[in-house]
């Protein structure tokens, strides 16, 4: 009898719903896990010291739930979204994990779609991230995509390269082969800024993410925007063009609370303010790091890297820690951003580190 059994084992993936105060919202989000064509994956919701009886709530879904591969983890003090990814991290250890906000919703195909694409047999990435539609607190569909996804929408997208359907990995497994008509993109590391659809559309490798949420970031929240930028230098992002989840503008999202008027999603001036910090985040990761990332992306990286985002945010321009990197092949310049640094000292202004 011919032996049809695979040579491997196909991945699990850890599920991580990081609830705080979203007692309305979070029982959609773990039915939406449990509709999952891919079944190889357990859940762990973590719960940030909710005070709407969030926890209660879950627990009695729980039971009501009665599957193995679903579990609580409840924390006594509120610790912000990147406690909630960090704690739910620790408590998996599977080679895939995923981030689903409990106020968002996946469609079933999420984690096939999503892990098909990493198993590729043309590139392997960091990290995958598809599109979503954008609801209301209510359900109603709002948008048909999320604008700064960076996929084909008039064309070939640049600097990225296609993912041809299918491959090998498809005859062998066909339990994991995952059709779709719409594009799949791979960008490289060295291609920077925003790629991503928001956290719940996104799925890492565990080698990817493991030194990114070991860092002491200052950040609380607007993890998503940490994890994705510093998780893709470590082997680029694969992205979905088909939207595989909800990602729900209810009027009190961390990020935005402003209607949605048909753009892109607007952030709110608190959030944009917030974004400084995670942005000298993002700087003292990459020089705690530069090493092994210039060893892995070549010695030009971190310059090219640094000046990208010194463009996109302009306040880290006065780190002294970059003049270095931004001034490469450039002695005058070099000196004139030391000079000016040192009259900031000399004013009392100092470095905004």
């Amino acid at each position: 009898m011919e032996d049809t059994s695979l040579p491997f084992e196909l991945p699990r993936v850890a599920v991580v719903i990081t609830c705080y105060n979203y007692r309305s919202y979070v029982e959609r989000a773990i039915r939406s896990v449990l509709a999952q064509t891919y079944r190889n994956w357990d859940c762990v919701i973590v719960d940030d010291a909710s005070t709407d009886g969030s926890g209660d709530h879950v627990r009695q879904l729980l039971q009501i739930m009665d599957d193995p591969r679903l579990r609580q983890l409840v924390r006594q003090d509120n610790g912000g979204q990147i406690a909630g990814f960090r704690d739910g991290f620790a408590a998996t250890d599977a080679p895939f994990i995923a981030f689903l906000d409990a106020d968002d919703v996946w469609l079933p195909d999420f984690l096939l779609a999503h892990l098909s694409t990493h198993l590729n047999t043309t590139h392997s990435a960091a990290l995958s991230s598809s599109d979503v539609f954008l609801v209301d607190g209510n359900d109603t569909l709002l948008a048909g995509t999320f604008l700064a996804l960076r996929k084909p929408r008039s064309g070939p997208e640049r600097n990225g390269v296609a993912i041809g359907p299918g491959g090998q990995l498809s005859g062998m497994a066909p339990g994991i082969s995952y059709a779709s008509q719409h594009p799949v993109t791979y960008f490289a590391p060295n291609v920077s800024g925003w790629l991503w659809s928001p956290c719940s559309a996104i799925l890492y490798r565990r080698g990817a993410l493991e030194p990114v949420l070991s860092f002491p970031f200052k950040a609380k929240v607007g993890t998503d925007y940490l994890a994705a930028t510093c998780a893709h230098m470590a082997g680029g992002s694969l992205i979905l063009s088909e939207c595989l989840g909800l990602y729900r503008l209810h009027g009190s999202n961390l990020s935005t609370s402003t209607a949605f008027a048909g753009g892109p999603v607007l952030q709110t001036p608190g959030f944009r303010t917030y974004r400084s910090v995670l942005a000298a985040d993002v700087v003292d990761y990459v020089l705690a790091n530069s090493t092994w990332l210039s060893d892995v992306n070549g010695r030009n990286f971190i310059p090219a890297f640094l000046k990208q985002h010194v463009r996109q945010f302009r306040e880290i321009a006065r780190d002294p820690r970059l003049v270095r990197y931004l001034t490469r092949g450039q002695p005058l310049q070099r000196l004139r951003l030391h000079i000016a640094g040192w009259l900031r000292r000399l004013g009392g202004r100092g470095s905004m580190r």
